[in-house]
């Protein structure tokens, strides 16, 4: 690599980190505070998760199904594994983010979706997120069972190409695909997928068949274009989620927080 490149080459990543950290610090004055629901689980001592919350021996469970029940005291020695305890975690929340970056994604608007799209990953720092964005073809940005830091997505996500037709239908698929990554076995609650989009598609066929796929779909509109809406509607109440409307770029990190508060609380809206 010659000089004059490297210099191009540092000139760059510092850009980058500036970038970055303009990105981060604007989504974090978009959040404000929010509470985690809790769930209540029961498990043997032996079997306690990591850092449990709330921490009691659950005495019912112990005494009735435990060697120290009064009808096992005779055969069974009781071990201290055989306490039966309740605690609390913090609910899961696994999240899919389908964006289309076919939208003269350049600039402040490339910056402003990357500043929605920290704001979920600051509010679920341990939680399955899968990311997407796509045009011609999707690709994948960060999948659920990846750790990584916000600072590291931002900057992936800074170096897609936004160019090329808009494949709503294969951005989609992936999006199904990824949810198989992003289920957690025992889960109460089915992953969410949020479907960035104007709704229009100049590649591959009419997506809406797909959205019966999906056990909980939001759709974000974004743009003031009104031929575009029936779809996304359409979209959003096969997906049996709901279909928010972001007329103008400047206001999406607003609305997808708003998104992430409803997801939090268990409460999201449908069509």
């Amino acid at each position: 690599m010659s000089a004059a490149a490297r210099k191009d080459r540092k000139l760059s990543d510092h850009l980058k980190a500036l970038s970055t950290a303009a990105i981060l610090k604007r989504a974090e004055k978009v959040m404000g505070s929010i509470v985690r629901p809790l769930e209540t689980h029961h498990s043997p001592l032996s079997e306690l998760p990591p850092n449990p919350q709330s921490v009691e021996i659950d005495l019912e469970e112990t005494l009735e199904s435990s060697p120290w029940s009064i009808a096992n005291a005779d055969r069974v020695p009781p071990r201290p594994e055989d306490l039966w305890m309740e605690y609390q975690s913090v609910r899961d929340q696994s999240v899919i983010l389908a964006v289309d970056t076919s939208l003269s994604m350049t600039g402040e608007k490339l910056a402003l979706t990357a500043v929605a799209l920290a704001v979920v990953l600051l509010q679920f720092p341990e939680d399955r997120v899968g990311i997407l964005a796509f045009e011609n073809e999707p690709r994948v940005l960060k999948r659920p069972s990846e750790k990584i830091t916000v600072d590291e997505f931002v900057g992936r996500f800074l170096n897609v190409p936004a160019q090329g037709y808009t494949h709503l239908e294969s951005g989609m698929r992936a999006a199904i695909l990824l949810l198989r990554e992003a289920s957690v076995a025992g889960s109460r609650r089915p992953p969410s997928t949020v479907l960035v989009t104007d709704g229009k598609y100049t590649a591959g066929k009419d997506p809406s068949y797909l959205a019966g796929r999906f056990p909980h779909l939001i759709v974000l509109k974004m743009g003031r274009e009104r031929a575009s809406l029936p779809l996304c509607e359409e979209i959003a109440k096969k997906g049996r989620g709901s279909l928010r409307e972001v007329d103008d770029l400047d206001v999406l990190p607003a609305a997808m927080y708003d998104i992430v508060k409803d997801l939090l609380r268990g409460t999201p809206s449908r069509v």
